[in-house]
Order: C-alpha cells, then sequence, then structure tokens
C-alpha cells in the first residue's frame, strides 16, 4: 500500500494539500448546511484558493466527493468481466488491485463519508455506484452458473459480496488492523456461497 506523500515532489505535494482542502471544505459545508449550499464559491472560499482553481482540480462539482469513483467503477467493470478465475477470483483481484494503489488521507475518506451520510442526493448517488457494482457481479455470477443474471442464486450472492465491500469501507475508515483477515473470512463466504450454487445448478 502507497503512503499518500511517499516520493511525492514539493509541487505534488502542494497539489496535493490544495486538493485535499477542496475536499475538506466540501464536505464539511455538506454537513453544515447540505450539498447544495455547498457552491464553488463558498468552497473556494473555505479552502482559502480561487473559485477557479476549485473547477481546475474537480471540473464536475460531484467529483469533489465522488473522487475517482468513475475510474474504481471501470476497473472493477474490466476484472468482472475480462479476469482470469470465477466471479470470486474477480473480485478478490479486484480488490487487491484497488488495495495496491495510492491511498486516500484516512480522516478525508472519513469526512467524505459523513458528508455522503448527511445529505439525500449524495446518499443516492452513492448507491447507484454500489448497484451498478451489484449488478456486474450479478452478471459475472451468472455467468459462471450458466443462469440468468435476474434468479436468485446470482442476485442473492451479488448481494453478499456487496455486503462485504459495504464492510471493508467501513473497516477502512475505522482504519482497523484486521481488515485483511475479515476480507479472507469474507471471501471464503462468497466461496461457499458460489460452489454451493454450482451444485444446484447441475
Amino acid at each position: 500500500m502507497t503512503a499518500p506523500d511517499a516520493s511525492l515532489g514539493l509541487r505534488e505535494r502542494k497539489n496535493r494539500r490544495t486538493q485535499l482542502a477542496i475536499v475538506r471544505a466540501a464536505a464539511e459545508l455538506t454537513v453544515e448546511g447540505g450539498y447544495a449550499a455547498a457552491t464553488i464559491p463558498r468552497i473556494a472560499e473555505r479552502a482559502d484558493v480561487a473559485p477557479r482553481t476549485v473547477s481546475t482540480w474537480f471540473p464536475v462539482k460531484d467529483h469533489i466527493l465522488f473522487d475517482r469513483v468513475d475510474d474504481t467503477l471501470a476497473r472493477a467493470n474490466q476484472h468482472l468481466r475480462n479476469g482470469p478465475g470465477d466471479v470470486v477470483d474477480r473480485i478478490e483481484a479486484w480488490l487487491a488491485d484497488e488495495s495496491a494503489r495510492e491511498q486516500p488521507d484516512p480522516e478525508i475518506s472519513r469526512l467524505r463519508y459523513t458528508a455522503i451520510a448527511h445529505d439525500a442526493e449524495l446518499r443516492a448517488r452513492d448507491r447507484q455506484h454500489l448497484e451498478q457494482v451489484q449488478a456486474e457481479i450479478a452478471q459475472a455470477v451468472a455467468r459462471d452458473i450458466g443462469t440468468p443474471a435476474e434468479d436468485v442464486g446470482p442476485q442473492v450472492l451479488a448481494g453478499a459480496a456487496m455486503a462485504l465491500l459495504s464492510t471493508l469501507r467501513l473497516l477502512a475508515l475505522d482504519e482497523r488492523d484486521d481488515a485483511t483477515a475479515q476480507l479472507a473470512v469474507g471471501i471464503e463466504l462468497l466461496r461457499v456461497g458460489l460452489a454451493a450454487l454450482s451444485s444446484a445448478d447441475r
């Protein structure tokens, strides 16, 4: 896992501090008055930067609190659709891929999560992102066991996988030391579920 500021030059560190200040400002303003009230000028004022600086780093306001989500979803889709092994192997490979990437500052991650949980509009967008992953997992399960994705088996296993992902997110926010062990337990449960579905389908 790469430390947030490891091997970064002076300019890169300054840029990172600016981005984090913008995210912090957006999250704080959302918690204080709602996402709609967290305008670009107010975010810029709170972060002590020019409005143009906010727009330079985050051309779309939604990207401030959902930074890199699109990239994460694209990697999930790539692993689930084209990765080797069964669907559980592909989920595990995707999670390993994400873990190996530069990790966000834990405090900023908690602020983001708090802001999203605080605002109905942001919660709805977060659910949409999660539903995209769940649909992809259900499709991958269906391909593995040869049944429609709408059947109970793919839907239940996809739901279990999403429960695992949600739990891992909370463990990461809490900086739990046993997150790796908890992931192993979750992966094993998914393997058991997939094996049961595969046997039942024969």
